[in-house]
């Protein structure tokens, strides 16, 4: 396994925000919190996610820093690598490791097309699933379901995150706006 770069450096979510000089310093610093999520959402286009935090028991693996869409075949197929050398299989069968990345590549993208790049994913486990979590530097728009779109006209990442996860929450905090996902490593039945 190979050292992680200082931009790969994990963060948990409580940590304070990074130093002074940072890509996050007092700048480009957004608020320490987001209004309520009505005030966010327009009801025309969907419904915001719960705001929470994920539980605090899972130990962060790897982080991934893209700058843009293209970045994104890269951190899937290491996303993939890591699944297979640390974490157990995610849903208790072979479509496991399938749905982290598919989930982890639609919350980027989400990050990517509507957030302030560079976007975040952080990889964490905790022996009986898999978390997920995506930052983006945005912090003035919570992340909405979207809800009543013909197929074709996007906007389902986050749908599908709640389809195969089994729990989706957001945060924000002085560093971004993050959006997390637990996939669970043994069936749900």
């Amino acid at each position: 396994m190979r050292a992680m770069s200082h931009d790969e450096q994990l963060t948990s979510p409580g940590a304070p925000p990074p130093p002074a000089g940072s890509r996050f310093d007092a700048e480009h610093a957004p608020p320490a919190a987001l209004p309520p999520d009505d005030a966010l959402t327009d009801p025309a286009h969907g419904r915001t996610l719960p705001a929470t935090r994920p539980p605090e028991t899972y130990v962060p693996v790897r982080r991934w820093v893209l700058r843009s869409a293209s970045e994104l075949r890269a951190m899937r197929g290491d996303l993939r690598e890591q699944l297979a050398a640390s974490a157990p299989p995610a849903g208790g069968d072979d479509t496991g490791p399938d749905n982290v990345v598919l989930v982890a590549s639609e919350l980027a993208t989400n990050a990517l097309a509507h957030g302030r790049p560079p976007a975040q994913v952080s990889l964490a486990i905790d022996g009986h699933a898999v978390l997920i979590v995506v930052s983006d530097c945005d912090t003035t728009h919570a992340p909405f379901l979207a809800q009543g779109r013909e197929p074709g006209e996007g906007g389902f990442g986050l749908q599908i995150a709640r389809r195969l996860s089994s729990s989706v929450g957001w945060w924000s905090d002085p560093g971004g706006k993050h959006v997390w996902a637990t996939i669970p490593a043994e069936p749900t039945t």
